[in-house]
């Protein structure tokens, strides 16, 4: 492995193990070069992700909108086992290394030759392509405008509601001007779905600051 492969590797949370057009499912790393287990860095319901296909000169961004744990295969299913995580860790720390995690992605825009698009790109990530968290500073330029949530509607394996009000908060912890954003974003939401209005005011209250 190249130094710069690798270097690309030890930044990214994972790899794409499918993908399409709209969408891609990330495997996340659990095991060290030596194949020993460590703690994953699993991505937030609702956070931002970016995939690079050097190939194509392609960078994909998306939302998070599933997380899902379990066994790597259908022979060894989890049971319960009457001990704390930490009991776990010392006692049976091999049952880790049966588990997988995969996260589930949306895609809402590209970028391809320095510009950004807010819709969908030309091509999929390929399968085996690295997926990182998106930096803050691309998180602010994503959010500029808030079209895209229009995209996150589509999903339909989760609330949708819920994953847009996540999306929001996630967005937010990166913005310089935190109200601004929020009022920004409540207009986003009241155009999106401006015909239910208890469906917006209840949208609403899950964006609002505690």
């Amino acid at each position: 492995m190249s130094a710069k492969t690798n270097e690309q590797k030890v930044n990214a949370v994972g790899e794409v193990i499918s993908s399409s057009i709209t969408d891609f499912t990330t495997e996340l790393w659990s095991k060290d070069k030596d194949g020993n287990h460590v703690e994953m860095l699993r991505p937030n319901f609702g956070s931002f992700l970016r995939v690079e296909s050097v190939e194509e000169g392609l960078k994909s961004y998306a939302i998070v909108y599933n997380i899902i744990t379990g066994p790597y295969d259908t022979q060894h299913k989890p049971s319960a086992l009457g001990l704390s995580r930490q009991e776990l860790k010392v006692e049976q720390p091999h049952i880790f290394s049966l588990l997988q995690t995969q996260i589930h992605a949306s895609i809402i825009g590209f970028e391809q030759d320095g510009n950004m698009h807010m819709y969908l790109p030309p091509k999929p990530p390929d399968v085996h392509d690295f997926v990182y968290l998106a930096e803050p500073s691309e998180v602010v330029r994503i959010t500029e405008d808030l079209g895209f949530l229009r995209l996150l509607t589509n999903v339909v394996s989760v609330p949708t509601d819920e994953l847009l009000a996540a999306t929001i908060r996630q967005a937010e912890m990166f913005q310089k001007n935190s109200h601004a954003f929020l009022v920004d974003a409540g207009k986003a939401l009241s155009h999106l779905i401006r015909d239910d209005y208890d469906r917006l005011v209840s949208l609403l209250k899950k964006i609002r600051p505690c």
